[in-house]
């Protein structure tokens, strides 16, 4: 393979990545944002399987909501939440509840495409500054 195709390569994988991992962190894995108001009446109806509820130092909670059909949904809860308690208790919707402690790599997931790009840049500047390579074999 010649030097050039080689780099070619690496740079079409290298991209090919960073948009892979974009579509996986960038927009949320999928799932639908819908209102604290639009949550309750899915509760009261029955449609939620399980939570998962992430207290926030702010005082309200981020919350993912897996449906039984199948669907993620995510809201935010207010800081005083007895009533969704109150409803999901009374479905027995499975509840789990987090510290937002756990969410400490999300910003190192959403920078990742960016540093992917990053190095790319890197990659190919030091690729210029080398210049062409007579009489290299690949």
């Amino acid at each position: 393979m010649k030097p050039n195709t080689k780099s070619v390569a690496i740079c079409a994988a290298l991209i090919c990545l960073a948009v892979v991992c974009w579509m996986a962190f960038g927009n949320g894995g999928g799932q639908t944002k819908v209102t604290y108001s639009q949550f309750l009446q899915k509760v009261r109806a029955g449609q939620v399987a399980n939570v998962i509820i992430v207290a926030g130092s702010s005082g309200a909670a981020q919350v993912t909501c897996r449906l039984k059909d199948g669907a993620t949904v995510r809201t935010v809860l207010p800081a005083d939440y007895r009533d969704a308690m109150a409803a999901m208790q009374d479905k027995l919707v499975n509840i789990e509840i987090q510290d937002s402690s756990a969410g400490r790599l999300k910003p190192l997931a959403n920078a990742t495409p960016f540093l992917l790009l990053l190095a790319l840049w890197f990659f190919m500047l030091r690729r210029l500054q080398n210049g062409p390579r007579q009489g290299r074999l690949g």
